[in-house]
């Protein structure tokens, strides 16, 4: 498989060191002619240096760096915006995710252009779980898209179907949302797999304070504007 592997970074100093070799590792493992693509989201740690130090070390590593923060959304579209192989994957940063399990979505590739994780069980803290079944339960309300764990940051899909399924409202919360839209409108079909989810060892999340209730309010809201204006 001729695969670019996504990870969007934003102040994993503690992690991203970690993740990045362990996905080459994997390449290395499975003989996959593959390419790492971080994008570093404005990160204000040393995310940056460990970066540059990491894309010396292997030609494999290529950084995209954004000034400043953009959201989790437009640093996953950045990263798939440049991929060059015939499939991208994306997967957090954090640990909570280990490359090894990219091939229970691979082992469906064959016959499914696009292969969505699902956190069968998420080692996430209470308000964090409350939130994802909240924004489910939105994304059902307002499109009738039933999507169990929308946002699991594990994905898998052609380069010829980022064309059809590129996010261009959802830039947090709802990325992945505007994503499965982009989908169903097009008529494609998704294989959805169960994967493994991990407690985060290092750093900090950035998702699960109450004040982000109001902003997932605003984008939802937004996102079903322009997406019916779109069509």
């Amino acid at each position: 498989m001729r695969l670019s592997i996504v990870h969007p970074c934003f102040n994993e100093e503690l992690n991203i060191e970690r993740t990045v070799r362990s996905t080459l590792a994997w390449l290395d493992a499975t003989q996959c002619d593959g390419e790492v693509i971080v994008v570093n989201d404005g990160s204000n740690d040393t995310s940056a240096s460990i970066l540059s130090t990491l894309s010396v070390d292997d030609s494999r590593v290529r950084v995209v760096t954004h000034d400043h923060n953009q959201g989790y959304g437009i640093a996953v579209r950045s990263g798939c915006d440049v991929a060059e192989k015939e499939w991208i994957a994306f997967m957090d940063s954090d640990g909570q995710f280990h490359i090894e399990d990219l091939d229970r979505l691979i082992a469906h590739a064959l016959q499914h252009d696009v292969v969505v994780g699902r956190r069968r069980h998420r080692a996430d803290p209470f308000i964090r779980n409350v939130f994802g079944k909240i924004l489910g339960l939105l994304v059902f309300l307002f499109f009738g898209l039933w999507i169990r764990d929308v946002n699991c940051g594990l994905k898998l899909f052609t380069k010829e179907q980022w064309a059809t399924m590129r996010p261009e409202w959802g830039t947090e919360k709802f990325f992945n949302t505007e994503l499965f839209l982009r989908l169903r409108a097009a008529g494609v079909s998704w294989k959805q797999v169960d994967v493994p989810h991990y407690p985060r060892t290092a750093g900090n999340p950035t998702g699960g304070s109450l004040h982000v209730i109001y902003g997932m309010m605003k984008e939802l809201l937004d996102l079903k504007m322009k997406f019916r204006k779109g069509r």
